[in-house]
């Protein structure tokens, strides 16, 4: 399989980003697409001042996935409809699905760097723009992120959440399922037939009441926790810590869904540092 090594550096403790569909674009001079899930085999964080560098991701969960699917199905819609009704026009070659991970992703993500420090820069990368349709009001025009809290207000959004967008549009869990009345069922003649002595009584409201209520949080997940910040969303998939004695260490493998990484290196305070990846150039669909 092949494996391209990439290395990214930087100053000091600011939270930064790395899509990898664009790193391996600009390096490997081809597109490689967003959606896909990227395999990361592992690679080594420097820093002589000693630090601790974290790597999230978003929640490689089906949830999230299936928010991923549901906004590249809407976007290929309004793509497709707008192709339909304006006969003659094409999109771009290299037209793609792209997404941010949460609300603090800009479109300035990490570029990767040469042996010296330098960049050869980067081409064209447009993060998807949705547009509504509303006859009676301004289309409301927005891109989108995988984790956390839409940003802006309702017909005014900037950016709007794909997972919070699934879980706004689907029905939740009943709290108790089966929905029975245990007094109901308890005193019903034909329950009570055979019932010699309310022996079943007891059975019955253990049946009922055990396991009627789903394992999970109906209302939040990971990828959409109750409060707003960035770092409840993601997950935490690798972490390096360098001593000035011990300034190279490891970067333990893993998944990046849609190739879109957050460093994090809290209250650390690095100097000049690299990271350097070997990522799976050819992602996995989904």
């Amino acid at each position: 399989m092949p494996a391209t090594r990439m290395r990214f550096t930087g100053t000091g403790n600011s939270t930064q980003y790395i899509d990898l569909a664009k790193a391996l674009s600009i390096q490997n001079r081809k597109l490689h697409r967003q959606k896909m899930v990227y395999t990361v085999y592992g690679g080594y964080f420097v820093d002589s001042n000693g630090s601790r560098i974290n790597l999230n991701v978003a929640p490689n969960t089906w949830v999230v996935k299936r928010a991923i699917n549901r906004g590249f199905a809407q976007w290929r819609k309004m793509i497709a409809k707008t192709l339909d009704n304006s006969q003659g026009l094409d999109t771009g070659k290299y037209s793609d699905f792209k997404v941010y991970l949460d609300n603090q992703m800009g479109n300035g993500a990490l570029q990767p760097k040469d042996a010296s420090g330098g960049s050869i820069g980067s081409g064209e990368w447009d993060y998807a723009t949705l547009t509504t349709e509303d006859g009676n009001a301004p289309p409301d025009q927005f891109e989108l992120q995988i984790v956390g809290p839409h940003t802006g207000t309702p017909g005014a959004y900037t950016r709007v959440a794909l997972v919070q967008s699934w879980v706004d549009s689907r029905a939740r869990p009943d709290t108790d399922d089966p929905d029975i009345n245990f007094h109901t069922s308890s005193e019903d003649p034909l329950t009570n037939l055979f019932d010699a002595a309310d022996a079943d009584d007891e059975k019955i409201q253990v049946i009922t009441t055990e396991g009627d209520a789903p394992p999970y949080a109906t209302e939040v997940m990971f990828g959409n926790a109750a409060a707003p910040g960035s770092s409840n969303n993601l997950q935490r998939v690798s972490s390096a810590v360098t001593t000035s004695a011990n300034a190279i260490m490891p970067i333990h493998g893993f998944e990046a869904i849609c190739g879109l990484i957050q460093i994090d290196f809290g209250s650390a305070d690095p100097l000049d540092w690299e990271l350097v990846l070997d990522v799976e150039a050819n992602g996995v669909k989904f």
